[in-house]
């Protein structure tokens, strides 16, 4: 049996969406996905398949995917390697466009009007070589949860719109916190493992303090420069100060009980980390808030995360396909989704949408942010590297704060290290 047949009877087996398996006369056209977890399919189908296969006659299977981030790329590249035509779109991670974008189908030409309105910073990052190989479909960024029952009972009327702020604010609110009984109180939690999520913190830190962001799009090694040092220096001090020395082996769920057990008064997580209304109970469950990110000397930086939709080039059925693409990350269904999952849209427009700004009350300040602090990891331009490159900055910056070696020395040896794994030349970031 053919590798797509097999995928074909999966898919069937699904029954996730709309499936015409055993059921009814076969639609002429079916589109299969692969990507989304049986939860996130059922929902999706209330949400917005029901309606594409109405409109259009097109049937669309979920293949539901499983096992980490990791082992979902290597399934996409095996699958994509052996050319078969099933399945024929990919839910990929923000990261993943460069490095299977020789796979994927080119959805310039079937970009409507919708699809040129996504966040710029996005489009920038599914374009590889000048051919756009996946669609924005759910956006995920790096933001600041902060308690406001806590920032009032010690004077303070609004969250800190600094890293300075942050920091002297934590600390007043740890010790206070600490003399009022509460020993297992930090001011602010974060990701610190060795691991993709220190990827996103620490570029975060460099960006927002002018240090570039690692490999620019350019194609410049960038990351060691003095700026990026004196973020890497302030982000140590904080270690046993404002957070806590087991911060070094956090990863976001770490955090996550952390500042949900009432044992934080900032955690930097992602905009879908705790959803507001969720049905889970916890101590600060109404006693929470989000905002921007700190700025630095060089204003804000938030991590883009999320993911996105791309058409293999195999496809059996490249034309509808797109077009399932374009619907479902069109401005009808993100609205949607929106509304009913709290999923922050790819298109800022929307943000100015009064019931999006209710469902999702800090839409309104990321759409001041500005459009440059958005900050995508440098997975496009690194391409096939790009897992590399991430596994030597993440480790890097993991050694830097544990003082294993001294900040400088640590950044020239990493930009020695991403110059052999990509080709690239070294040189500033942009001023």
């Amino acid at each position: 049996m053919r590798l797509g047949r097999t995928w074909g009877l999966c898919a069937c087996l699904a029954l996730l969406a709309g499936s015409a398996c055993g059921r009814g006369p076969a639609r002429s056209i079916t589109v299969t996905v692969l990507g989304f977890n049986l939860d996130t399919g059922e929902a999706l189908r209330r949400d917005a398949l029901e309606d594409f296969t109405r409109n259009t006659g097109i049937g669309v299977d979920l293949i539901p995917t499983w096992g980490t981030s990791s082992e979902q790329l290597e399934q996409i590249l095996r699958l994509l390697s052996q050319h078969v035509d099933t399945p024929d779109v990919y839910l990929i991670d923000v990261v993943w466009p460069g490095t299977l974008a020789d796979s994927l189908m080119d959805l310039t030409s079937y970009r409507d009007e919708d699809a040129r309105q996504h966040l710029p910073a996005l489009l920038a990052n599914d374009t590889v070589k000048g051919r756009l190989v996946a669609l924005p479909f759910y956006l995920n960024v790096g933001v600041l949860y902060y308690r406001p029952d806590l920032l009032a009972k010690y004077g303070y009327s609004h969250p800190p719109a600094t890293w300075n702020e942050l920091e002297s604010m934590a600390a007043r609110i740890q010790r206070g916190e600490r003399a009022a009984g509460n020993s297992e109180f930090w001011g602010y939690v974060w990701q610190g493992e060795a691991y993709e999520g220190l990827t996103c913190d620490a570029l975060e830190w460099q960006a927002s303090s002018g240090g570039g962001r690692i490999i620019e799009p350019d194609g410049t090694i960038s990351v060691n420069n003095p700026r990026t040092v004196d973020a890497l220096r302030r982000a140590a001090q904080w270690i046993g100060g404002i957070s806590p020395p087991s911060v070094l082996s956090y990863t976001e769920s770490d955090s996550l009980n952390a500042f949900r057990a009432g044992n934080a008064a900032f955690m930097r997580h992602w905009s879908a980390g705790l959803p507001r209304g969720s049905t889970a109970n916890f101590p600060v469950r109404d006693q929470f808030a989000v905002t921007l990110l700190p700025a630095g000397t060089h204003g804000r930086a938030q991590a883009l995360g999320g993911f996105h939709l791309a058409v293999s080039r195999n496809s059996a059925h490249p034309r509808e396909s797109a077009q399932f693409v374009t619907f479902l990350t069109g401005r009808t269904v993100q609205t949607r989704r929106a509304l009913n999952r709290g999923v922050l849209p790819t298109m800022p427009q929307l943000y100015d949408d009064p019931a999006v700004e209710r469902a999702l009350p800090y839409a309104a300040a990321l759409r001041a942010a500005g459009a440059d602090a958005w900050v995508a990891r440098p997975s496009t331009i690194a391409a096939g590297k790009y897992r590399e490159v991430s596994r030597a900055y993440y480790q890097t910056v993991h050694d830097s704060l544990r003082h294993k070696e001294t900040i400088p020395a640590a950044l020239a040896a990493l930009e020695q290290r991403l110059t052999q794994l990509t080709g690239l030349r070294p040189g500033p970031p942009p001023q």
